[in-house]
């Protein structure tokens, strides 16, 4: 039994149904689509339209999945196949109409064509007038952008058909089609160029220029110093800014005689509207003020030109001179300039070195820059201006090059303190060390040396008193002897030389000649031997006996000593017994 076709679909390149309309796709960019049938025994024919034209075509054929498929290929996309329809039918008998489904394919366009539609020109200042913008072919519609030579006229957020306010303020109302100028003045006049913009790119206009008609005005507004000596001629020149150009001047000099008119034999004026004077003052009554005067279409120029006309006489020296910038080998200095006589001037600069001219350097501006001067030089800058009339006065300025040396600490200023700070850490470290070792090597030392060597003061006078006391008992206490006695087989006659070596603590034996000394024994004086026995409190009864004795014998220039032993104890080392010999 025959079965029409159930379904028609259309999809594009991502697989996504298509329902009437297809896009936006890009100028020059490719298009496919797929038209899938479903359903129809028998199999139906599909084909692809474009208005009346058969343009693609599948036969029936038979396939288990009951699906047919045609795809429709565009490989570049142009301007007419902007919003074109294309249909999709699948039919399989003569009797009953075909499924259709349209597809409209929507395009981005860029604008075929930009033009600015001219006004009336010129313009007078005070006027207003409008300028359209017009823009063809653009989808979707562009935005207009409006410029004045290279300046962009930023306006607010476009919005097509209405118009914004740009500087409603200046008199600039700009839309995105029109471009209004009210109350036009000079500063308006100029290029104009629109520029319509979509997402498929820009178009430009053809520039419009935009003329203003407006009053001359000075090109310089400050007035200019004019030196000429009596019987010499000046040149005075007026420029002004006009549109058009000025075809008339009228200069005029006011003095204590009045306001004169000066002929017009007088002055000159030029195609680009400038106006030049040849004055020549016969006397000195006939200095004073200049003014110029243009007049275009306009009208006449409001505010003049001024100048003022002295006497030419030599400038005045620089002033405020100072260094802009040192080197080693250069240096930039500046000066004010004083008044310069009305004359051209040129300004110069010597520096001098002692008696020894260095550089001698000249400008039409009072700044110079000097070089090749030397490192490390003390020079003296002289200053003055020079005219057609003569040479100022002089000023000075002493300056001081920098030397190399300087100059690189300078450069290295930062890495010198970071090395200084570690190197004096290194040093502190470095000493806190050895006194450490130091203290550590005394303590050890201390440690170890013989308890002789500790022995108190008072430990060795009563050793030294011991050994003299040979003639005199030693004093008993049977409780707690300080002295031991001697021996029985104690030669008391043996002679004992001193040692080579020092005694401890300090002891000095005073006049003990060498041997083979000529010094008489009767100039020795002989003391008595004293024992002291010193209690001391808290000591729990130990006491410290000293023996002193100061008899020296010298026999044949050789010093001679009884060898005795003497025990002592003593509070530093408690419960302990000290010997000497």
């Amino acid at each position: 039994m025959d079965q029409l076709p159930e379904k028609l679909k259309i999809f594009d390149e991502k697989d996504k149904e298509v329902i009437e309309s297809a896009g936006p796709y890009v100028e020059d960019s490719s298009l496919k689509l797929t038209c899938v049938v479903s359903g129809g025994k028998p199999m139906p024919r599909i084909r692809w339209w474009k208005e009346d034209k058969i343009i693609a075509q599948l036969d029936p054929v038979e396939d288990e999945t009951r699906l047919s498929l045609l795809e429709l290929r565009i490989p570049s996309l142009k301007r007419d196949h902007f919003e074109a329809v294309y249909s999709c039918t699948a039919d399989n008998t003569p009797i009953v109409p075909p499924l259709r489904v349209n597809v409209q394919i929507q395009l981005y366009l860029r604008p075929l064509s930009v033009e600015i539609l001219e006004r009336e020109q010129p313009l007078s200042v005070g006027q207003e007038t409008d300028i359209a913008c017009k823009a063809v072919g653009s989808r979707p519609p562009a935005t207009i952008t409006w410029w004045l030579g290279v300046k962009k006229m930023v306006m607010n957020t476009p919005q097509t058909g209405q118009v914004m306010t740009h500087n409603q303020r200046a008199g600039v109302i700009a839309g995105s089609a029109h471009l209004a100028l009210q109350g036009v003045s000079r500063d308006q006049a100029g290029q104009y160029v629109c520029v319509a913009s979509n997402v498929e790119g820009d178009g430009r206009s053809l520039p419009v220029s935009l003329q203003v008609i407006y009053k001359p005005i000075c090109k310089s507004t400050m007035t200019a110093i004019v030196g000429v000596a009596v019987n010499e001629a000046a040149r005075v020149s007026c420029e002004v800014d006009a549109f058009p150009l000025p075809k008339n001047f009228q200069w005029t000099l006011n003095n204590t005689l009045g306001t004169t008119e000066l002929d017009t034999e007088k002055f000159t004026i030029e195609k680009s509207g400038r106006s030049i004077l040849t004055y020549i003052p016969t006397s000195n009554m006939v200095y004073g003020s200049l003014a110029c005067r243009a007049t275009n279409l306009a009208g006449q120029q409001i505010e003049p030109c001024r100048y003022t006309l002295l006497p030419a006489v030599k400038p005045d020296p620089p002033a405020n001179c100072s260094t802009l910038n040192l080197t080693d080998d250069s240096a930039e200095v500046k000066c004010i300039a004083g008044y310069d006589g009305g004359l051209q001037t040129t300004y110069f600069v010597e520096a001098w070195e002692a008696d020894e001219l260095i550089a001698n350097v000249s400008t039409i501006l009072p700044v110079w820059k000097l070089q090749d001067l030397g490192s490390g030089k003390a020079l003296q800058l002289v200053f003055y201006a020079t005219n057609a009339r003569g040479r100022s006065d002089i000023t000075t300025l002493r300056i001081h090059t920098l030397s190399r040396l300087a100059l690189h600490t300078d450069a290295k200023n930062n890495y010198m303190v970071i090395d200084t700070n570690w190197t004096l850490g290194i040093v502190a470290g470095a000493l806190c060390t050895l006194a450490a070792v130091a203290v550590i090597t005394t303590l050890a030392r201390r440690r170890q040396r013989p308890l002789e060597n500790n022995v108190p003061l008072q430990t060795m006078k009563a050793c030294k008193g011991a050994k003299h006391s040979s003639n005199h008992p030693p004093i008993q206490d049977d409780k707690n002897p300080d002295v031991v006695p001697l021996r029985k087989d104690f030669n008391s006659t043996r002679d004992f030389e001193l040692p080579h070596e020092p005694p401890p603590y300090g002891i000095a034996l005073s006049n003990i000649q060498p041997v083979g000394a000529s010094k008489s024994v009767h100039s020795l004086h002989d003391r008595a031997n004293t024992l002291h026995t010193l209690n001391t409190p808290g000591s729990d009864g130990q006491s410290i006996s000293t023996l002193t004795e100061d008899r020296r014998s010298l026999t044949s220039g050789t010093l001679s000593r009884r060898r005795e032993v003497v025990t002592t104890r003593t509070t530093v080392l408690t419960n302990a017994r000290e010997s000497c010999v």
